[in-house]
């Protein structure tokens, strides 16, 4: 009843909040919806992958042992995860590495332009809000004091393009380590699964 009373007296500002704390609640529940779908995609992919690698071996009967097929498993994994993520891992360090050099040689080891660049060219967002049961919420939309702005100097061309070219790789590489450990999950179910002591199966196979 307390409850009921003090959303009664709510004023139209703390209204605007908390509707505006309903619409970023579902923005968050939406993008972790979107995230776990893309997961769940590469999951499904990659434990694909470790049934065609392992499909043959097991079939012909060559590993009979869970270990065995544990270490087989493992051992094709690891081969396919290098073999896929080495070019973007390398192209990764080389664009690291080859931006720290530059900016150790004529830079004198000062990344302060880097931010600083960053910090011109993105928007200045001026955010509304109040102060909800001790919880600052925005109560409108932002306001934009300055818009994305490239003015064309050096610092911002140079703080631009390393962080689209190390991007690009960085973010092949990580798929790889989560395709990586999908597999990896594939094959600890497939061990419980194949090589489980099931007596059905003892009953089926004598039937």
């Amino acid at each position: 009843m307390d409850n009921l009373i003090t959303l009664v007296k709510l004023t139209e500002s703390d209204k605007k909040t908390l509707i505006a704390l309903v619409i970023i609640i579902l923005f968050i529940v939406m993008i972790v919806g979107y995230i776990q779908k893309l997961v769940g995609f590469i999951m499904k992919n990659q434990g694909a992958t470790v049934d065609n690698q392992m499909y043959d071996i097991l079939r012909t009967g060559v590993i009979q042992k869970k270990r065995d097929f544990t270490k087989e498993a493992r051992r094709k994994s690891g081969i396919y995860f290098l073999k896929k993520a080495w070019i973007p891992f390398f192209l990764s360090v080389i664009c690291i590495g080859s931006f720290t050099i530059y900016v150790y040689i004529y830079r004198s080891g000062d990344f302060s332009f880097f931010t600083d660049s960053w910090g011109l060219m993105m928007p200045n967002i001026n955010w509304n809000v109040n102060k909800f049961f001790s919880i600052m919420i925005p109560t409108d939309y932002p306001e934009f004091e300055t818009y994305f702005a490239f003015n064309g100097s050096r610092d911002e061309y140079i703080s631009l393009i390393f962080v689209i070219v190390s991007a690009i790789p960085l973010t092949f590489y990580l798929v790889e380590c989560q395709a990586f450990i999908a597999r990896s999950m594939r094959i600890r179910k497939l061990c419980s699964t194949y090589f489980a002591k099931d007596v059905n199966k003892l009953s089926n196979n004598h039937a």
